[in-house]
């Protein structure tokens, strides 16, 4: 890939509109002017609009380069035309830079390179990956080590969700990150059992609790329902939600009693610590009744239906649990709240828009994949996304209602990532690896991705040509270009740091038990410093 920058005025009036409409560049003094240049470009090149100008007055002034818009080259029209898919939008004024006033011009000096392309160069990769993982839904990034595969998937989750920042990523609620090792199942993935803290007696029990991909689908799925509902039914909806917490906070803090079944029995609302999702009814003197445990969705499900619901038996045909007196606590409390259910209020309709669910999975050939997954592999499957991969887990017995079935939600993205050179790779099966499509990232192309300098860039390659041309090594032991940056990110330039410290103790671990390792390790120590 090279890199041209280009004027858009002729004859003092500007061509850029006409350029960013047509998709097009024109050279447009005559043929033979810039000629010998322009018949260099090719297609996969990048190309930015520029202008140039100064500010103030000598000897204090300021020459300024504008970027108007980048694209890259995707055909050769003429001798002096070409077509471009232009792809930044936004322009910005660059100082202290080469004065590139002509016509057209290369941009070789890295530097300038990185300053002028780089953000557009790496919106315009990440837009790529982003294509690939939300027509395919799962991939995996696989490489040698330090190619950056775990911050190029947060870059390519960024770009899905809409963030710039690491820190806006984790507070988005629409991104997780786990990485597998050998210890990591089903329990911790899907769901599993865990203990309950002790009782008054205590007494330490067991329940159901969902592993952390599950409750991230249950998330994105929440969304995904709420994307397909009208603003009306949005509203309702958050309102009897509200009406409902709020009948909950006041009969807690108060203690407030109702009647139970017309007798002389009452009851009162206890907290659950789930209080987002439960609460319990407890029957005042009653000791052989316990308290009784209900859940919020069921009894919103039903006050969404509330002028449907005449008596108690009416409710088993909006909800189906096996916590039988659920229907009797949900029918007393509807009864509390149909004046409020019937005078909501108006407040702003909203529509809430489908967000994108990304997932990542650091090391994925770490953990043992078929245990983690279970009967989710059918799940995954981009062919069997939503309800027809609908599929009953290992647990469902003990799910409130035995019925209940769990699928990945169509706005649920998984990227996993993996070193080469770690043989549990065969702990994919073909089944398995089927489901996702891979993407190599070479430790050249992470040298792009990280925008290493050449002279770096160049020590790389060389070393990695060596490692390449040595018995028993392949370009699954090449080092990437993460060894070559410092904590903040930049390129290192202590060379011999790098070399001392990072590259040469793994490249003796590559070498271990093998026949003339110190004279390997001269020759690639030869071709990364000279």
């Amino acid at each position: 890939m090279r890199y041209f920058i280009g004027g858009f005025t002729w004859d003092k009036k500007s061509q850029f509109d006409r350029f960013i409409e047509e998709g097009i560049w024109e050279n447009g003094y005559e043929e033979e002017k810039y000629a010998d240049l322009f018949s260099q470009i090719s297609v996969g090149d990048m190309f930015a609009l520029k202008s140039t100008f100064v500010k103030g007055r000598k000897p204090n002034a300021k020459s300024y380069l504008r970027i108007k818009q980048i694209g890259i080259v995707t055909d050769l029209k003429s001798k002096s035309s070409i077509k471009i898919e232009w792809i930044r939008n936004d322009e910005f004024d660059l100082t202290d830079i080469k004065w590139y006033a002509n016509t057209l011009e290369e941009i070789e000096i890295n530097e300038d390179i990185i300053r002028i392309f780089g953000a557009a160069k790496k919106n315009y990769q990440m837009e790529n990956y982003s294509k690939l993982l939300e027509t395919n839904k799962n991939i995996i990034l696989t490489g040698a080590p330090g190619t950056g595969k775990t911050y190029l998937a947060k870059q390519i989750a960024k770009q899905m969700i809409g963030v710039k920042t690491d820190e806006e990523l984790e507070k988005c609620g629409q991104f997780n990150f786990v990485q597998f090792h050998p210890s990591y199942d089903y329990t911790d993935f899907v769901e599993g059992l865990r203990p309950t803290p002790p009782d008054e007696n205590g007494i330490i029990g067991f329940e159901i609790k969902d592993g952390i991909f599950k409750s991230f689908c249950d998330k994105a799925l929440e969304n995904l329902i709420d994307s397909e509902k009208t603003p009306d039914e949005i509203q309702s909806e958050s309102n009897i939600e509200s009406i409902l917490d709020n009948f909950l906070a006041d009969s807690i803090e108060n203690g407030k009693k109702f009647d139970y079944n017309n007798d002389s029995n009452q009851f009162v609302i206890v907290p659950h610590s789930k209080k987002e999702e439960c609460f319990y009814a407890k029957i005042l003197n009653n000791e052989s009744m316990e308290r009784q445990l209900v859940f919020k969705k069921d009894a919103i499900e039903v006050l969404k239906k509330a002028n449907d619901i005449k008596k108690p038996t009416d409710i088993q045909k909006v909800i189906n649990t096996r916590f039988k007196y659920q229907y009797t606590f949900i029918f007393l409390i509807l009864e509390q709240l149909r004046d409020k259910l019937n005078h909501k209020g108006e407040e702003p309709k909203i529509k809430i828009n489908r967000k994108n669910f990304i997932f990542v999975i650091d090391e994925i050939n770490r953990g043992e994949i078929s245990k983690i997954f279970g009967e989710l592999f059918f799940s995954i499957d981009p062919s069997y996304r939503g309800k027809k991969g609908a599929v009953k887990t290992q647990y469902s017995n003990l799910h409130n209602d035995e019925n209940e079935v769990f699928y990945v939600p169509e706005n649920v993205y998984i990227i996993g990532s993996m070193n080469d050179i770690d043989r549990s790779v065969e702990s994919f099966d073909f089944a398995m690896r089927r489901r996702f499509t891979w993407i190599e990232i070479t430790a050249e192309q992470s040298a792009v991705n990280m925008n290493l300098p050449q002279d770096i860039k160049e020590r790389m390659l060389k070393l990695n040509k060596q490692i390449s041309e040595t018995d028993g090594l392949n370009p699954s032991y090449h080092i990437g270009a993460a060894y070559f940056l410092d904590s903040n990110g930049n390129a290192s330039q202590d060379i011999d740091n790098v070399w001392n410290l990072r590259i040469e103790p793994l490249l003796k671990e590559y070498l271990r038990g093998m026949p003339d390792s110190d004279v390997k390790i001269k020759l690639f120590k030869n071709a990364f410093i000279a």
